[in-house]
């Protein structure tokens, strides 16, 4: 089993926290079946990757990031007022922009993704 590091960050739109969004972590240089760290985020914009087991982290290398909302099903954690847009490019790795690296360290903060 790969080697995994914490992984942690947060996801804007329009300036505000984007909640319940699932991001993918898609190896730059990944084989097919290469393991994909992903997360949803949380109410404030927040998420910590998981890859084998929950909140561990991703294996060490350059990743291109992939973003798709996912509702939530329950009324409780369902927001109020209209889900956040995601434009289309975000949600394939031909197409979406945004990039991350995780290293070998007890904990990477990837940079804000902020999406217009």
């Amino acid at each position: 089993k790969e080697k995994v590091y914490a992984t942690e960050g947060k996801l804007t739109i329009g300036g505000k926290p984007a909640g319940n969004v699932l991001i993918h972590f898609n190896p730059v240089n990944g084989k097919q079946d290469a393991k994909r760290p992903s997360a949803t985020t949380d109410m404030e914009g927040r998420y910590q990757l998981t890859t084998f087991e929950a909140l561990d982290g991703g294996p060490v290398g350059d990743y291109t990031v992939t973003l798709v909302y996912e509702p939530a099903s329950s009324p409780l954690t369902r927001s109020r007022g209209k889900p956040p847009q995601i434009p289309a490019i975000y949600n394939k790795v031909e197409t979406s922009p945004l990039k991350a690296k995780i290293e070998a360290k007890a904990k990477n903060e990837v940079e804000v993704f902020k999406l217009p």
